[in-house]
């Protein structure tokens, strides 16, 4: 009997060390994480990343929590690794990126410091900032030593405020980027030269990818395109067609369009698209196009595919006559097909 109420007791005891030992010492929960690696796609947002994987595009929600390693810049077409891991909202979210950052270092005259308050345009880089400022777009230098604490990331569309001075090599330099409440965009400096202006006109034949021509009542101008050029008001540049340019004096002497606009139409609004239905088509602009619709010369005939603000032309920034492109469809509830993305070939 004794025997026994010992071993009773002895068993008695273990139970409660195990349940102790979960009281005092519970077991530790951890998320499970996942690492996506890609290319940032210009539908980025301060709030969310979409990341463009060889598997789809991934939507990532940026946290105030979440680290960074050289992954300040957001930009369209950095390659960023994400760590990340499920939230109880069922999104990815992201607990670390990491992406390669850098600038150069030139030296400064701070004498002619200046402050500026603009929209960071597309185009803009590790190693410069195109800023749309009330009259134009300044080109701005990025160095190390310039202090980006005050953002939280560089995104396109986001609304800054710039110290700058000018550099030994004439462009004007970051000293320091911060975030601004608000959206509008201004500029009040005697040190930074910024020009801007604006000229409405019709698209003339010659025009490419890199030169656009234009007549206006005072003659044919010549324009350079580039990677700082918003073309998300005039996605299509077909001879004919009336926009208006928005244009700056570069350091080679020649007028840069800074912003060009459609005078004529504007791209739709986005509509739901069915995923299962997306094909892949390739052929080339016809003069028919226009900022809602592409007209496509296909070895099976002209289509008609729909193109909206959602269409990614992050590869083909604007539609010339008789480019040769591939477009990625989707089927939408309107029952049309439309432009998922289109890629200069």
């Amino acid at each position: 009997m004794r025997k026994s109420l010992s071993y009773v007791l002895s068993i008695a005891f273990a139970v409660l060390c195990v349940f102790s030992g979960v009281i005092f010492y519970p077991a530790k929960s951890t998320a499970a994480e996942i690492t996506y690696s890609g290319t940032v796609s210009d539908q980025t947002t301060s709030d969310i990343l979409y990341l463009s994987t060889s598997g789809g595009t991934i939507h990532i929600k940026l946290d105030q929590s979440t680290e960074l390693e050289n992954a300040k810049f957001l930009l369209p077409g950095n390659y960023i690794t994400a760590q990340c891991y499920r939230g109880s909202d069922e999104y990815w979210h992201a607990s670390k990126l990491s992406g390669n950052s850098s600038a150069g270092k030139v030296s400064i005259d701070n004498s002619t410091k200046a402050t500026v308050k603009g929209t960071i345009a597309k185009g803009t880089s590790e190693q410069l900032l195109y800023l749309v400022v009330s009259n134009g777009t300044m080109q701005i230098k990025l160095d190390q030593d310039t202090d980006v604490s005050g953002v939280k990331y560089m995104i396109v569309g986001k609304t800054v405020q710039v110290v700058c001075a000018r550099g030994s090599d004439a462009y004007m330099h970051a000293l320091s980027i911060s975030d601004v409440a608000g959206a509008s965009s201004s500029y009040s400096s005697t040190g930074a030269a910024a020009s801007g202006n604006g000229i409405t006109g019709i698209v003339d034949k010659g025009t490419t990818t890199s030169i656009l021509f234009l007549q206006t009542s005072g003659g044919t101008m010549q324009f350079v395109l580039d990677l700082g050029t918003d073309a998300s008001g005039c996605r299509v540049l077909i001879p004919g067609q009336s926009i208006t340019v928005n244009y700056y004096r570069g350091s080679d002497a020649w007028n840069h369009a800074s912003r060009l606009v459609n005078n004529s139409a504007s791209a739709s609004a986005e509509v739901a698209l069915d995923a299962n239905s997306k094909l892949t088509v390739s052929g080339t602009v016809t003069s028919s196009t226009t900022e809602n619709t592409l007209y496509l010369n296909t070895s099976g005939g002209v289509m008609q595919i729909r193109l909206d603000m959602a269409t990614n032309f992050s590869r083909c920034p604007v539609l010339l006559q008789d480019k040769n492109v591939q477009v990625v469809c989707e089927r939408g509830q309107d029952e049309y097909l439309h432009a998922v993305q289109i890629i200069a070939n």
